[in-house]
Order: C-alpha cells, then sequence, then structure tokens
C-alpha cells in the first residue's frame, strides 16, 4: 500500500530531514507532503529548499516563515543585511529567484481523502477552507475571540495535520496531529505516516535556537 508521510515543521535542519527520511525508508511511490516553515532559523534552509525542489512526490504548504520570505521578494526587496533571510539567499546563490518562484506555487492547505494539511491551523467557526484567511491559516493559535486553542474546538470529523504550534511532544487528538516538535529548538523532527497514523521521529543533533517556552 502507498503511504503518505507527513513532515513536521523542517525549518532549515538539513541532516535530521535526511535522518527522518532515511528512517522511514522513503521511496517514490511515498507521497509526501510538508507542513512548511521548511525555512529559517535553523542551520540549512538552503539545502533544504533544494532537496524540495528536487523531490517530485513532495508537497508543500506555505508557513508563516516562507510567506515572509514571498512577500519580500514579490515585492522587490531585499533581505535585511545580517538577517537570516539574506542567509537564505547566500545559501541558494544563483537559484534564489527560482526557490522563491517554487516556494510561490505552494498552496495555503491541501485536502485529500479523509484529511487536510495546513500550516498552523484553521478558524473553527469559518465552514469552509476555501474562505479561511492566508492569516489564519499560517499563523493561527488561538481564534480571536476565543480562549481554547483552534484544535480543541474543531469538532469535525475529518483529520486536521498542522504545525506550527511548538511542542516536546506531538498534539494528538481524534481529529488533529500537530506535528511540530521543536526539531530547531532541540526537540525533534516528526512524521505522520498514513493510512496507518504512525509517528516517526528523530532527534535533533543540537539546539540550533532557543525557546524560552515552547507554547
Amino acid at each position: 500500500m502507498n503511504r503518505t508521510i507527513i513532515i513536521g515543521d523542517v525549518h532549515g535542519c538539513s541532516s535530521e530531514l535526511e535522518s527522518l527520511l532515511k528512517k522511514l525508508e522513503v521511496t517514490k511511490e511515498d507521497e509526501l507532503i510538508a507542513v512548511g516553515d521548511l525555512v529559517r532559523k535553523g542551520p540549512d534552509s538552503g539545502s533544504v529548499i533544494s532537496w524540495a525542489m528536487e523531490t517530485p512526490n513532495l508537497r508543500c504548504v506555505l508557513g508563516n516563515h516562507e510567506t515572509r520570505l514571498l512577500d519580500r521578494w514579490v515585492a522587490g526587496e531585499a533581505p535585511d543585511r545580517g538577517s537570516p533571510d539574506e542567509e537564505i539567499l547566500r545559501q541558494l546563490g544563483d537559484r534564489y529567484d527560482e526557490a522563491m518562484a517554487f516556494i510561490k506555487s505552494w498552496p495555503l492547505y491541501l485536502e485529500r481523502d479523509g484529511f487536510f494539511v495546513v500550516h498552523a491551523g484553521i478558524d473553527p467557526r469559518v465552514p469552509t477552507l476555501e474562505q479561511q484567511s492566508r492569516r489564519d491559516l499560517t499563523t493561527i493559535r488561538v481564534p480571536d475571540g476565543m480562549s481554547i486553542p483552534w484544535y480543541e474546538a474543531y469538532t469535525e470529523d475529518r483529520l486536521a495535520v498542522f504545525g506550527h504550534w511548538a511542542r516536546p511532544e506531538p498534539i494528538i487528538r481524534p481529529n488533529a496531529i500537530g506535528l511540530d516538535t521543536g526539531c530547531v529548538y532541540g526537540g525533534a523532527l516528526t512524521a505522520l505516516v498514513l493510512p496507518e497514523k504512525r509517528l516517526v521521529s528523530v532527534p535533533a543533533a543540537q539546539e540550533y535556537q532557543r525557546h524560552a517556552a515552547w507554547n
């Protein structure tokens, strides 16, 4: 049976991504999906994006860190001197514009039979994915006017798979699974394997960025 493998927030952690793919024994028959935030914070965003560009069985959804890059690129603005974005430009070199055009092609969400993938989540009060805002799909945690995380208010049966909200352990609910286990903060890089709903993780090689509180 062909698998769908959904990968959590990579944040430029290329060696951990390589370890995870090896542990999963990924083949060309597997469908790979990344939940966004492949870039920034970690050591080698350029290699991660190059891998994504060269992996035909991979689909990615936009994360908030990709939208930050894209907004400046679309506006014709160069990255700030000394910023993480300038480092991504340096790492990609002549492929930078090609990479930005590639990222621009990513959707804000992906739907499959029985589940959907977004970066951050949804406003559960909005009836369809098409009606969700880019801001919510890429940044939401606790919806405006609510006091609980969006996934606690989400009541549909269809499985929502997301990243963005770093936790030492995956968020696991009957209808929502959060895959950001803080690899860039020294945690782990986690993937969800469907249809068996199996979680697979590899530990971070080191803490690349401090995180005062995983929230």
